[in-house]
C-alpha cells in the first residue's frame, strides 16, 4: 500500500493549518473542536548527527529536518484551551534529553501523547526489523505493527484520536 512521505505529511499539515497560522475545525465526538498545529525551525546539524548515532529511523530524522518538533492538535473547545497539544513530537534536543534520563536504553522517547504518556522507538527492535513503535504510556510493552510515519498519517487522519482503541 502507498504510504505518504514525510514531505507529503508536512505539506498536508501546512495546508490544513495555513502554515500553522490558522485554526481549523474538526467535528469530533461531542462537538466542533478548533485545532492548531505548531511547526518549528529545522533541526541543528550537530543534533541531527547525535540522533543518527542513536540509530533512530530515518523518517524520524527526516521529519525533524523539516520541523524540529511538532505540536499536533492544540485544541480549543468553545474558546477554551484544553491543555496543550494532543500529541507533541519532541525536538531533537528533547529526544536526546529524554533518552539520557530514560532507564531502558533500548527505548528512545520521541513523543508525548496527552492523557496517555510517551511513545518510544525500540532501537533494538528497529535494527532487527521487528515492530519498533511502542504504544503510549502504560501499554509501552505493546508495539504498533506499522512504521512511525504510517502511525503519524493514521493519527492525523483520525483527527488526533487514539485510533488503535477503536473496534473495527
Amino acid at each position: 500500500e502507498d504510504s505518504m512521505t514525510v514531505g507529503n505529511i508536512i505539506s498536508m499539515l501546512k495546508e490544513i493549518s495555513d502554515n500553522g497560522n490558522k485554526k481549523y475545525s474538526v467535528t469530533n465526538f461531542g462537538g466542533v473542536v478548533n485545532f492548531k498545529i505548531t511547526f518549528f525551525d529545522k533541526i541543528p546539524n550537530d543534533v541531527t548527527n547525535k540522533l543518527i548515532d542513536l540509530n533512530l529511523p530515518d523518517e524520524v530524522i527526516e521529519l525533524l529536518s523539516c520541523t524540529n518538533g511538532l505540536n499536533l492538535f492544540e485544541d480549543e473547545f468553545q474558546g477554551m484551551e484544553l491543555g496543550g497539544p494532543v500529541c507533541k513530537i519532541y525536538s531533537g534536543q528533547e529526544i536526546l534529553n529524554r533518552y539520557q534520563e530514560s532507564i531502558d536504553k533500548d527505548l528512545i522517547p520521541i513523543l508525548l501523547f496527552r492523557d496517555y504518556g510517551e511513545m518510544c522507538i525500540n532501537i533494538r527492535h528497529y535494527k532487527q526489523e521487528k515492530d519498533y513503535l511502542t504504544y503510549p504510556g502504560m501499554e509501552m510493552d505493546k508495539y504498533f505493527k506499522c512504521t512511525f510515519l504510517k502511525w503519524l498519517e493514521m493519527f492525523i487522519v483520525a483527527n488526533g484520536n487514539a485510533f488503535w482503541e477503536w473496534n473495527y
